[in-house]
């Protein structure tokens, strides 16, 4: 059973979005009220996938298609996400790997 939690008119970016925990966490915040979503990963199939079925299911979903480990990628995909949708109140960064740029 997954708990929703209160993020009603949050824009959030979660990292690693596009599978695994990055995946279901999307979902949750979708289920939990989120304003909107800005998914980041590696699998434009996927993302593209993803977002689609979380804006169908009412939470504007973007995707991002980054490699964070390229240095300039979390400059570029938080751009991204505040022209797209305004801002980011919440990240969640469960790309698998860690250590390779900084948000």
């Amino acid at each position: 059973m997954l708990v929703k939690v209160g993020l009603e008119g949050k824009t959030m970016m979660v990292t690693g979005g596009t599978q695994g925990l990055g995946e279901t966490i999307a979902r949750l915040a979708a289920d939990s009220g989120a304003a909107a979503i800005a998914l980041v990963g590696r699998n434009a199939d996927r993302g593209d996938r993803i977002a689609a079925e979380l804006s169908r299911s009412g939470c504007p979903t973007s995707f991002m298609r980054a490699d964070l480990a390229e240095t300039d990628a979390p400059k570029t995909v938080i751009a991204e996400a505040v022209a797209k949708l305004g801002r980011i109140d919440c990240l969640v960064n469960a790309a698998g790997l860690t250590d390779r740029a900084s948000l």
